[in-house]
């Protein structure tokens, strides 16, 4: 089991950056070892607060899906010093290989470098058992929005699901987890696409699933006002919380905010 020494949101918020939050991207560091999950705007996070990765060898880059608020960080590699290999889904969830998918957007006429001079490697990843390096967990298909989804869990400390919409299967996939991030676009009273989590849907998946608390990620950035995302889901689960960028994932008790912004 993955014993997680420190996770850290680094972007958090939908599909938009604000002054706020930056897109999707999370940070989890066990001893010399990074694992990154997706590659939104908040990556960026990693060149301008370098001691985030003080003392890190290499970085594994897991992405969930291709979406580009979750995989436009990958332009900012070229400021990175760890070598990092990209973890993605393409061949298990829309039959394409996943340097194929990147490809098209690294390289000329779209970027200056291609694909392989930004990353020490590529590999595949789909639905099953997780092992990279010292992070082991499972992963899951997350088929309720447009194109397929990756969920993930890292031992009993943490699962993340994003770009999802109401998912029953989350249940038994976050069982007895401690922290999950989950997709929580709207409230009650916004329009549903169905692609993606209300608020009070993701808390109450984390309640039935035991999950001790539930982080509430990738907000709907035109939304005026997040008051009522918190209320609807603690209405559910006593222990949602809205997450931000800079949110401390683990240790809990180190709290507050890890990342300057």
């Amino acid at each position: 089991m993955t014993a997680i020494d420190h996770a850290v949101l680094l972007g958090s918020g939908g599909h938009i950056p604000t002054g706020r939050r930056e897109t999707c991207c999370a940070l989890v560091r066990l001893g010399d070892r990074a694992l990154v999950i997706d590659a939104g705007t908040g990556l960026r996070r990693l060149v301008t607060d370098p001691a985030l990765l003080e003392g890190v060898r290499s970085i594994d880059l897991v992405l969930t899906h291709f979406h580009l608020d979750h995989v436009i960080g990958l332009s900012y590699l070229p400021a990175i010093t760890p070598p990092v290999t990209v973890h993605g889904p393409g061949a298990a969830l829309y039959g394409q290989p996943t340097r194929t998918v990147l490809g098209r957007l690294l390289g000329a006429p779209l970027f200056a470098a291609p694909l392989d001079a930004l990353v020490a490697g590529v590999e595949e990843l789909g639905p099953g058992e997780l092992a990279l390096g010292p992070f082991t967990g499972r992963v899951r298909a997350q088929r309720r929005h447009p194109h397929p989804v990756l969920g993930l869990r890292l031992g009993d400390e943490l699962a993340y699901c994003t770009d999802t919409g109401h998912d029953p299967g989350t249940v038994a996939f976050a069982a007895g987890v401690r922290t999950l991030c989950h997709d929580a676009w709207s409230h009650a009273g916004c329009p549903s696409t169905g692609a993606h989590s209300t608020a009070g849907d993701a808390a109450r998946l984390g309640r039935e699933a035991g999950a001790r608390e539930v982080i509430l990620i990738h907000p709907d950035p035109t939304l005026p006002d997040d008051a009522p995302l918190l209320a609807e889901a603690r209405a559910e689960h006593p222990g949602a919380r809205l997450g931000e960028d800079g949110l401390v994932l683990v240790p809990v008790s180190l709290g507050g905010k890890a990342v300057r912004r």
